[in-house]
Protein backbone atom coordinates (compact mmCIF):
# COMPACT_ATOMS: atom_id res chain seq x y z
CA UNK A 1 0.00 0.00 0.00
CA UNK A 2 2.98 2.32 0.55
CA UNK A 3 3.41 2.71 -3.21
CA UNK A 4 0.20 4.80 -3.22
CA UNK A 5 1.67 7.43 -0.90
CA UNK A 6 3.07 10.73 -2.07
CA UNK A 7 6.26 12.23 -0.68
CA UNK A 8 5.54 13.60 2.80
CA UNK A 9 2.36 11.57 3.16
CA UNK A 10 2.04 9.51 6.35
CA UNK A 11 -0.50 6.93 7.43
CA UNK A 12 -2.53 8.07 10.44
CA UNK A 13 -4.71 4.98 10.79
CA UNK A 14 -6.08 1.90 9.05
CA UNK A 15 -9.59 0.56 9.58
CA UNK A 16 -12.05 -2.00 8.30
CA UNK A 17 -15.26 -0.11 7.62
CA UNK A 18 -18.70 -0.62 6.13
CA UNK A 19 -20.94 1.96 4.53
CA UNK A 20 -24.46 2.13 5.87
CA UNK A 21 -27.32 1.99 3.39
CA UNK A 22 -30.95 2.81 3.97
CA UNK A 23 -33.35 0.14 2.71
CA UNK A 24 -36.60 0.94 0.94
CA UNK A 25 -38.39 0.35 4.25
CA UNK A 26 -36.20 3.03 5.88
CA UNK A 27 -34.06 0.65 7.93
CA UNK A 28 -30.30 1.32 8.09
CA UNK A 29 -28.07 -1.65 7.30
CA UNK A 30 -24.34 -2.15 6.65
CA UNK A 31 -23.23 -2.90 3.12
CA UNK A 32 -22.24 -6.50 2.57
CA UNK A 33 -18.77 -5.56 1.36
CA UNK A 34 -16.23 -4.42 3.93
CA UNK A 35 -13.82 -1.67 2.90
CA UNK A 36 -10.20 -1.18 3.82
CA UNK A 37 -9.86 2.47 4.87
CA UNK A 38 -6.47 4.12 5.20
CA UNK A 39 -6.36 7.67 6.50
CA UNK A 40 -3.22 9.67 5.77
CA UNK A 41 -2.32 13.23 6.63
CA UNK A 42 -3.62 14.28 3.15
CA UNK A 43 -6.41 11.89 2.11
CA UNK A 44 -8.48 8.78 2.78
CA UNK A 45 -8.24 5.60 0.72
CA UNK A 46 -11.24 3.29 0.38
CA UNK A 47 -11.19 -0.05 -1.40
CA UNK A 48 -12.99 -3.37 -1.03
CA UNK A 49 -11.31 -5.35 1.73
CA UNK A 50 -10.95 -8.71 0.01
CA UNK A 51 -10.96 -7.79 -3.68
CA UNK A 52 -8.44 -6.21 -5.99
CA UNK A 53 -9.93 -2.93 -7.15
CA UNK A 54 -8.31 0.41 -7.78
CA UNK A 55 -8.72 2.37 -4.53
CA UNK A 56 -10.89 5.47 -4.29
CA UNK A 57 -8.95 8.37 -2.82
CA UNK A 58 -10.79 11.16 -1.02
CA UNK A 59 -8.42 14.13 -0.61
CA UNK A 60 -8.92 16.26 2.50
CA UNK A 61 -10.28 19.17 0.47
CA UNK A 62 -13.08 16.95 -0.90
CA UNK A 63 -14.35 16.19 2.60
CA UNK A 64 -16.66 19.02 3.65
CA UNK A 65 -17.45 17.76 7.15
CA UNK A 66 -17.49 14.75 9.42
CA UNK A 67 -19.78 14.15 12.36
CA UNK A 68 -20.23 11.33 14.84
CA UNK A 69 -23.87 10.33 14.57
CA UNK A 70 -26.27 7.43 14.59
CA UNK A 71 -28.41 5.86 11.89
CA UNK A 72 -30.95 3.41 13.21
CA UNK A 73 -29.05 1.25 15.71
CA UNK A 74 -25.66 2.00 14.12
CA UNK A 75 -23.07 4.41 15.46
CA UNK A 76 -21.31 5.97 12.49
CA UNK A 77 -19.55 8.95 10.98
CA UNK A 78 -21.51 11.06 8.54
CA UNK A 79 -18.95 12.26 5.98
CA UNK A 80 -20.23 14.95 3.66
CA UNK A 81 -18.21 15.24 0.44
CA UNK A 82 -18.02 18.04 -2.11
CA UNK A 83 -20.37 16.23 -4.49
CA UNK A 84 -23.19 16.82 -1.95
CA UNK A 85 -23.31 13.16 -0.96
CA UNK A 86 -22.98 11.82 2.54
CA UNK A 87 -21.18 8.58 3.30
CA UNK A 88 -22.31 6.95 6.53
CA UNK A 89 -19.26 5.03 7.73
CA UNK A 90 -19.35 2.45 10.50
CA UNK A 91 -16.45 0.36 11.78
CA UNK A 92 -16.26 -3.40 11.63
CA UNK A 93 -13.43 -3.31 14.14
CA UNK A 94 -11.77 -0.57 16.17
CA UNK A 95 -12.94 2.65 17.78
CA UNK A 96 -15.08 5.07 15.80
CA UNK A 97 -13.58 7.98 17.75
CA UNK A 98 -10.10 7.06 16.48
CA UNK A 99 -11.27 7.17 12.85
CA UNK A 100 -13.06 10.46 13.45
CA UNK A 101 -9.92 11.96 15.04
CA UNK A 102 -7.77 10.78 12.12
CA UNK A 103 -10.20 12.36 9.63
CA UNK A 104 -9.95 15.65 11.52
CA UNK A 105 -6.14 15.44 11.47
CA UNK A 106 -6.07 15.36 7.64
CA UNK A 107 -4.80 18.52 5.96
CA UNK A 108 -4.69 19.83 2.43
CA UNK A 109 -1.15 19.12 1.17
CA UNK A 110 1.25 21.86 0.09
CA UNK A 111 0.60 23.07 -3.49
CA UNK A 112 3.46 21.03 -4.98
CA UNK A 113 1.58 17.86 -3.89
CA UNK A 114 -1.88 18.93 -5.02
CA UNK A 115 -4.02 16.02 -6.16
CA UNK A 116 -5.85 16.02 -9.46
CA UNK A 117 -9.39 17.23 -8.69
CA UNK A 118 -10.89 15.40 -11.67
CA UNK A 119 -9.46 12.06 -10.50
CA UNK A 120 -10.72 12.63 -6.94
CA UNK A 121 -14.19 13.52 -8.26
CA UNK A 122 -14.18 10.40 -10.48
CA UNK A 123 -13.15 8.25 -7.49
CA UNK A 124 -16.01 9.64 -5.39
CA UNK A 125 -18.48 9.10 -8.22
CA UNK A 126 -17.19 5.54 -8.78
CA UNK A 127 -17.57 4.74 -5.09
CA UNK A 128 -21.09 6.18 -4.97
CA UNK A 129 -22.10 4.37 -8.16
CA UNK A 130 -20.67 1.11 -6.78
CA UNK A 131 -22.86 1.33 -3.67
CA UNK A 132 -25.83 2.94 -5.41
CA UNK A 133 -26.48 6.67 -5.56
CA UNK A 134 -29.62 6.78 -3.48
CA UNK A 135 -28.30 5.19 -0.25
CA UNK A 136 -25.40 7.64 -0.15
CA UNK A 137 -27.41 10.74 -1.00
CA UNK A 138 -28.01 12.91 2.01
CA UNK A 139 -31.78 12.78 2.51
CA UNK A 140 -31.75 12.68 6.29
CA UNK A 141 -30.62 16.27 6.82
CA UNK A 142 -34.01 17.71 5.86
CA UNK A 143 -36.05 15.59 8.26
CA UNK A 144 -35.14 14.46 11.78
CA UNK A 145 -34.50 10.75 11.96
CA UNK A 146 -37.19 8.76 13.69
CA UNK A 147 -35.82 6.07 15.97
CA UNK A 148 -37.84 2.91 16.17
CA UNK A 149 -38.34 1.42 19.63
CA UNK A 150 -36.26 -1.70 20.26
Amino acid sequence: MDNFFEEGEKQLGRYTVVLLNQSKSGRWMPSVMQLDAIVTNYRMLLRPHRKKYRPAWLPAKFIVSTELTRRGNWHCIAMKVRTNHVLYISLSTGKLDDLHDDLHAMRVPPPKYAFDDSVAKQDIERLITFFGRKPLTDTSQTEPEQETPS
